[in-house]
């Protein structure tokens, strides 16, 4: 079953309809596509005015993040995103999509480089060095939203760097300030807190010492609601059950690695990571005999350099042998197929073959016949 780590739902605010996304936990789509989130948030977005993203997030998979980040820029609609406790590495990116980006003067914003767990050959890791040096890029360009010059972000990620509100506001990050609020954080985001580095402890105390399961601000004053008759209560939804033999994600991506070592690809250990949507051992083992079937599959069309590009992509192995067929069938259009032998490759004038005329051959088998 996918797991949601966000809220995503229409609201009527004195006969406006707003859409308001909330996102309080680790960042990661885990078995909810980017396509889907887009879709539902062009569902709930029809006839909306506005886009609320309220933040309370220690971060988690950045490339979701852009996933994110990439959909409210491409929204028509005004967009306000909202700190509501911390907004910390990919959190952060999220937060930047904000037309208007508003903080509480005690919220935490946090910048720093992404990482990775990764293996493979010393030219495999060079690879992968390079595709986070990509993505360190777009997270500089949605930074520079600040009006920052590139060379100070890229020295405040380096630095990994904590901003309250009015610091993020003297720097561009924020551009409005409130009053205070009550900030909380669930067990999970306060065991990923802990493990950044440089938290500000003032930000652990006020964290620690709340009960609250949710901050109490909303992103934006409400009218009281009209009351409502009471709803037939519905019945208890069924359990959902807990994905089998499920792992943490470091350990889940380094059974990944070694999987891939054993089946002869490490060199594809990072494109099944990115592939998204692991869950469970179960899962990883599936998608990593995929990947093997997918590389025979490659490199019997001698374009094993595509295998990577296929599986991050989460293609399946029947997509990727219709791909394959369609690049064969391509190349065959463009290619002149001659059983001529040549002896001299070397020689194009070698190469070349006196083309026979038909008329000619007809004439001279005309000749001989009246000469027989």
């Amino acid at each position: 079953m996918p797991k949601h780590f966000y809220t995503l739902q229409a609201k009527d605010v004195e006969g406006e309809k707003v859409v308001e996304l909330r996102i309080y936990d680790e960042i990661g789509f885990w078995g909810v596509t980017a396509k889907q989130f887009i879709e539902q948030l062009d569902e709930a977005s029809a006839g909306a005015t506005k886009i609320l993203v309220s933040l309370n997030s220690p971060g988690g998979n950045v490339f979701d993040a852009f996933a994110i980040y990439n959909a409210l820029m491409r929204s028509k609609l005004h967009v306000i995103t909202r700190v509501d406790g911390v907004a910390a590495s990919a959190a952060s990116l999220i937060f930047m999509a904000g037309g208007e980006r508003v903080m509480p003067e005690n919220a935490m914003l946090m910048i720093h480089n992404a990482w990775i767990v990764t293996g493979g050959t010393a030219d495999e890791l060079r690879t992968t060095a390079d595709m986070m040096d990509k993505a360190r890029n777009g997270i500089v360009a949605a930074y520079a939203r600040s009006g920052l010059e590139e060379e100070k972000i890229i020295e405040m990620m380096d630095a990994t760097t904590w901003m309250d509100a009015l610091e993020a506001q003297s720097m561009g990050f924020c551009t409005v300030m409130e009053e205070p609020v009550k900030m909380v954080a669930s067990a999970a985001a306060m065991g990923i807190l802990e493990r950044l580095p440089d938290v500000p402890q003032n930000l652990i105390d006020e964290l620690s010492n709340s009960d609250d399961p949710e901050p109490t601000p909303e992103p934006v004053p409400e009218p009281e609601p009209e009351p409502e008759p009471e709803p037939e209560p519905a019945p208890a939804p069924e359990p959902i059950p807990e994905p089998v033999n499920s792992l943490p994600a470091t350990e889940l991506a380094a059974k990944v690695v070694s999987m891939c070592q054993t089946k002869g690809i490490p060199s594809l250990s990072t494109a099944v990571l990115l592939s998204g949507g692991l869950e469970s051992i179960q899962q990883a083992e599936a998608r990593v005999e995929e990947a093997d079937q997918i590389m025979s599959l490659c490199a019997s069309a001698k374009l094993s350099d595509r295998a990577a590009e296929f599986i991050k992509a989460g293609l399946g192995v029947e997509q990727v042998r219709e791909r394959l067929l369609d690049h064969v069938v391509q190349a065959s259009d463009q290619v002149q197929v001659s059983n001529l032998q040549r002896e001299n490759t070397g020689s194009l004038q070698a190469t070349q073959q006196p083309v026979l005329d038909p008329s000619k051959i007809y004439a001279a088998r005309k000749s001989l016949i009246k000469k027989g």
